[in-house]
């Protein structure tokens, strides 16, 4: 099977300067994973064209599938699909059948020169049904161009992965021990290097209110067909430095 690869670009001023958070990412790479698309890369940019010029190129170039958020609304600094469009060397103008969609939608007379904004694309792109505000996204080649308020790129992003090609989900198990990292790292260690087809990530935690502490084990595996024996080889390990686990 082929291994289906994905980047994320969130594009954006307002994520960098902290007024808005990014939860785009997060939904996106948690639905990728599900649906056997390995993420790689996610990164965050400004609203400027040079630069997502640039990230998309390497991003389209990189991936097999490249997913944009943010920019694609009706004022003067949202660029991206007039940027996405210099990046392939598209014309830049009315996507007659998004017009047409915009212009139904909106009562007589609202149907202004922002709005109308939102109707313009790279020629020659598949649109992206929008069912909260009809503003539609669009792909061009492998990248999904899609809008940065959570509510609507949540049900554009579902639609689009309905649609593309998927792969076997990452198998993924957690183990939860109350020892500490540095009572068992050096043995997690050796067990990461016998099991080298998985990921094995050990993550603290601290809970102040019941002032127990412990690590989270976190195995995982694009390619292995079962992780019980490292599961096993880790509970083993725990129970003989005398700690306690739990799959969670």
């Amino acid at each position: 099977m082929t291994k289906l690869s994905a980047g994320i670009i969130i594009i954006g001023d307002e994520i960098l300067s902290g007024r808005t958070q990014d939860t785009n990412s997060n939904f996106i790479a948690n639905h990728l994973i599900k649906s056997g698309i390995q993420l790689t890369q996610i990164s965050v940019i400004q609203d400027l064209e040079d630069i997502i010029i640039k990230k998309v190129i390497e991003y389209s170039n990189e991936y097999t599938y490249v997913f944009t958020t943010g920019g694609i609304g009706p004022t003067h600094d949202d660029i991206t699909s007039q940027s996405i469009a210099k990046a392939f060397n598209r014309e830049y103008s009315f996507h007659p059948e998004a017009f047409k969609i915009l212009k139904n939608y909106y009562p007589e007379g609202q149907f202004n020169e922002g709005r109308q904004r939102m109707a313009k694309m790279p020629s020659g792109v598949e649109l992206i049904h929008n069912p909260v505000t009809v503003a539609p996204g669009f792909k061009i080649e492998n990248v999904f161009v899609l809008p940065g308020v959570p509510e609507i790129m949540k049900k554009m992003f579902l639609n689009v992965l309905e649609n593309i090609e998927k792969g076997e989900p990452k198998k993924t198990i957690t183990i939860n021990t109350n020892l500490y990292e540095s009572t068992i790292s050096l043995l997690l260690n050796d067990i990461q290097n016998k099991f080298s087809k998985c990921s094995i990530g050990s993550y603290p935690f601290f809970n102040f209110v019941s002032k127990k502490a412990g690590v989270n084990i976190v195995i995982s595996s694009w390619t292995m067909d079962s992780l019980d024996e490292v599961v096993n080889d880790i509970e083993n390990m725990i129970r003989l430095k005398g700690g306690k686990s739990s799959i969670v």
